[in-house]
Parts: C-alpha cells; structure tokens; sequence
C-alpha cells in the first residue's frame, strides 16, 4: 500500500470524472488508488523520470486501458506538456518526493547505502551523470558544502576530507557503495546506529545534487496550480526537511492574500491569492500505517486547493 493512500484518495479526488496527474508515479500504487476512485469518464497522466518506473507502472495499471497514460517526462516539465497536449485545465495533481522501492531495493541503482551496488543515484539512467562521476571531478568544499547543505550532516566537512584523501588514492576514485559507506564508517564514532544516520544523510544529499531535486520543487508546483481547474487540488508528499520547507513556503505564498490598506484603493504590494492550503498543517501517517510500514513516518502531506474565483485570479 502506498504512503497515505486514503488520505490521497479522500483529500486528491473531488471530481471522479476529471484528469489527474501522478508528477512521480513510481510503481504506480497511488496512481492506482486515484484510477480506482474515478468513474470510467476519469483519466490519469502519470510522470517519472526512471524508464524502470515508467515500465512497472504501465504494468502495474494496465487494467485501466485508456484511462491511464504513462509517460517517461520530468515533473519540472508538466506545465509545457499539458499545453503541448492540449489540455487547459486538470482536477487533481499529486507528487510524491520520496524514493520508489522499486530504486530502494535495487543495488545496481546505488539509493540504498546497505546494498553494494554502483554509486550511481540517478532517477533517470538515460541521462546525466552518476554519483561517483560528481565526486571524482568535486574538490573537497564542494563535497562538505554538498552535505551540510543538502544532507544536515554534522561530518560533512570530515567526510568530504576523508572522501578527498581516499579518491587520490584510489585507482578508478569511489565506484561503489560500500567504498563510500567504508570512508564513513571509518570517519564517524558512535557505532553502526550513528553510522547509519551519516550514511542516510549523505547519500541524501548526493541524490539531491545528481538529481538537481530541490530546483524543480518549486516551479512545478506552480506550474500545478496554474492548470489545476477552480475547486482543484495539488497534494505533495515530503520526506525530509528540505523538501518539506520548499512545499510549504510555496504554498503559502501561492495562498497569500493582499496585505494593502483598504484606504489605497487599489493593490500595491502584488497579492492575489490563487488558492488556500486545505489543512494548516501537514498530514502525518498514524501509527498503524507506521507500523506497516517504517518507510512512510517521515512523510509530511500537504494540500493547495485552487480558486479562480472570488478573490483568487485566473
């Protein structure tokens, strides 16, 4: 089951006729329940960057035939296909951040720090460079900086150095997983439980950078909420902090009203509200879908609803 599948079907789906977008379909388990929830007049469009994502997911829902389309695209880039596509307006969209087990359980796709496997860490392996291409040609500034900014690791600059001195030394520099997890554990003290938090977040942060993640945050959920149709939602699922902060900053602002003295008479300050948040706080899963499944207690759900009317814009 999917992280927070009732929620997303309950909070995501307010017309079961309309188009719906999964942003990162993964392997298709939230599509699924949307699919489920519509009538047969319903579509579904569902992104993902990983060819294997996209593959499994057609496999997965291929049941539904023509109501769902799955297409190997980035989600930074919806705004461009639904106009290339023709369609103006969608009734739901939803982007999940966090990784697939189809990549988590893969040690040849190198997201796992407990598998050997190369140390690669892109979302899409037709294009871009691995992690270990990034880390052979990164000086040592670059690698700390990289880790304290997008892994919040308190070794970064330790491990960077140790990253630095192993590469220069090493034949071919760090190709692996447990090349990189080696240099960790030999830099941070505490035991395996504290090892584990250092790996997690490092290899956070290298995902991050090969992917240039925290970038499209942003500009795609504006570009969702530009073709979300009046009464539509944008739901988004965050893992971490980072992310989380991006989501929830944006909606905010995408949800701020004017601020200007009435006594002006008209707006200066360029505020029109194109929605509101549904919940002023995000959901969390409960402790039974914890239990389940530990993968989703970091799962933070937030949830835009769009208004073109009645004080919002068009």
């Amino acid at each position: 089951m999917p992280v927070l599948a009732d929620q997303i079907r309950r909070e995501l789906v307010t017309n079961t006729s309309g188009i719906y977008l999964d942003g990162t379909i993964g392997a298709g388990g939230h599509a699924e329940v949307i699919l489920e929830a519509l009538t047969s007049q319903g579509r579904l469009i569902g992104f993902d960057r990983d060819p294997e994502a996209v593959a499994s997911a057609r496999a997965r829902l291929a049941r539904f035939g023509d109501q769902a389309l799955i297409v190997h695209a980035d989600y930074r880039n919806l705004a461009d296909y639904f106009r290339r596509a023709g369609i103006d307006e969608i009734h739901g969209a939803l982007l999940d951040l966090g990784l697939s087990s189809l990549q988590l359980d893969n040690p040849s796709r190198g997201f796992a720090y407990r598998f050997d496997g190369p140390l690669d860490l892109r979302f899409d392996t037709m294009s871009g460079s691995p992690a270990s291409a990034w880390l052979a040609q990164a000086n040592e500034d670059q690698i700390a900086d990289a880790f304290r900014e997008f892994g919040e690791e308190r070794h970064a600059r330790r491990i960077a150095r140790a990253i630095v001195v192993e590469k220069d030394r090493t034949p071919g520099g760090i190709q692996t997983t447990a090349q990189l997890i080696a240099i960790i554990r030999r830099v941070v003290r505490g035991g395996g439980l504290e090892v584990g938090r250092s790996a997690a977040r490092v290899f956070q942060a290298l995902r991050i950078v090969v992917n240039d993640e925290l970038s499209a945050i942003g500009p795609a959920l504006n570009g969702a909420i530009d073709i979300l149709a009046d009464g539509g939602r944008l739901a988004v699922i965050a893992y971490h902090s980072l992310e989380d902060r991006i989501v929830k900053n944006t909606m905010r602002e995408a949800a701020r009203e004017c601020t200007c003295s009435p006594a002006l008479g008209k707006c200066t300050c360029g505020a029109h509200p194109r929605g509101h948040l549904v919940q002023r706080r995000a959901i969390r899963p409960d402790d039974t879908e914890i239990h389940r499944n530990p993968r989703a207690k970091a799962a933070r759900l937030r949830i835009f609803e769009r208004r073109r009317t009645a004080g919002g814009v068009a």
